[in-house]
Parts: C-alpha cells; sequence; structure tokens
C-alpha cells in the first residue's frame, strides 16, 4: 500500500498539500470539540469558534474536492491504481497520521 501512496502524492504535490490543509482543518476542528466536551463549556465565543473551524474545513475539503474534479493526473493516478479519489484521500490520511 505504501507504494500506491508514494506515486500520488510523488506527482500531483497540489492534491497532497490539499489533503494536508483539509486534515489540518479537521484536526483543528475535533481537538476543539472534543476540548469543549471533556470541559462542559458551553459560551457563545466556545460555539462561535466551532462554527469558524468548521467552516475552515468545509472551504478546505471543498477546495481538495475541486481539485480531483479538475486535475487530469489525479484521474489518471487513480485509474491506474484501480483505486478511487476517495479512498486514494482516506490512504493518505492515514499514512500522515500515522507519520
Amino acid at each position: 500500500m505504501e507504494g500506491e501512496l508514494f506515486y500520488k502524492t510523488a506527482f500531483c504535490s497540489k492534491y497532497e498539500s490539499l489533503l494536508c490543509l483539509c486534515v489540518q482543518s479537521l484536526d483543528a476542528w475535533r481537538n476543539l470539540r472534543e476540548e469543549i466536551a471533556n470541559s462542559g463549556l458551553k459560551s457563545k465565543e466556545a460555539g462561535d469558534e466551532l462554527v469558524r473551524l468548521q467552516a475552515d474545513y468545509a472551504k478546505a475539503y471543498s477546495r481538495l474536492e475541486r481539485h480531483k474534479d479538475d486535475c487530469e493526473l489525479c484521474h489518471f493516478v487513480s485509474k491506474i491504481s484501480g483505486r478511487s479519489e476517495a479512498s486514494l484521500s482516506v490512504a493518505v490520511m492515514d499514512k500522515k497520521h500515522s507519520a
């Protein structure tokens, strides 16, 4: 599986950078949600920050999806690997988290 990840990220650095931004945004949103849940904090400021982080993640994910739709290289690599773009995203994110 690692070989499959290598050529996906090696050929399209834009995909990898967008995916990293997406993962960072998701992690920030999850971490704050967890922190708020554990502390029992229910302030308007905390809710506003969660909404902002959720919007950041939605924007990052949207950029990643648009890139996958528009990038011929990403389509080509997905076809020759026999995997869907979604499964490649999950695999790259798993690799990033384990590193």
